[in-house]
């Protein structure tokens, strides 16, 4: 088999990453540990096995909405303690904090290094999946802006707030660049013309 990958896509739904790769003639979907904090009671917990239900349906020949197959499976919530701070990328901590995103004081790595600056860490963001240098913030802080980017129809990406949907966009990407750039349009994203550094 060719385990050469040849596309990537990833999304965070509801708290939930998911990536979906084709890797030779292999479409994988893969499913990570979900935060039952960012689910917001969409995602309840099984109080017997500690899980939420996954489930993959793969459409029939009739089409989207034809028979087909379908697995469930338990979703795992992520590790206790580890809601309490978010890991966000240079893009997500600009827009839910408003503050420029900067190496922390003692950073003895290239400027565009993946992860925490102090520590060991991860390499993507813990919110929207990108690979590259990591922040850490206090979950309460920033929770209430973060938006997840899902498809409603086919070629149709949002941004979805706790208050309501920004979009379309033609593609997951695209949504998520926009947050970066714009965040939720209360919190100011800092421009190279007037930074305002972190503490």
């Amino acid at each position: 088999m060719n385990n050469r990958v040849c596309t990537t896509r990833k999304v965070t739904v509801a708290g939930v990453p998911v990536t979906v790769t084709v890797a030779g003639h292999e479409l994988a979907v893969q499913v990570g540990r979900f935060d039952p904090q960012a689910a917001a009671g969409r995602l309840p917990v099984n109080r017997l096995s500690g899980t939420a239900a996954v489930a993959v349906h793969v459409a029939g020949e009739g089409g989207p909405d034809g028979a087909g197959e379908r697995w469930v499976a338990g979703l795992y919530p992520a590790a206790p303690g580890a809601a309490e701070q978010l890991l966000l990328c240079d893009g997500c901590f600009q827009a839910a904090t408003g503050l420029l995103a900067v190496c922390q004081d003692g950073c003895m790595r290239d400027l565009d290094h993946d992860g925490l600056c102090l520590r060991d860490s991860p390499g993507e963001c813990q919110w929207c999946g990108e690979p590259g240098r990591l922040h850490e913030v206090p979950r309460a802080e920033v929770q209430h802006r973060l938006p997840t980017v899902g498809e409603e129809d086919e070629g149709c990406w949002y941004l979805h707030y706790t208050d309501g949907t920004q979009g379309p966009f033609p593609s997951a990407q695209a949504a998520w660049d926009y947050w970066h750039a714009n965040g939720d349009g209360e919190t100011p994203v800092p421009s190279q013309g007037k930074p305002k550094k972190a503490p």
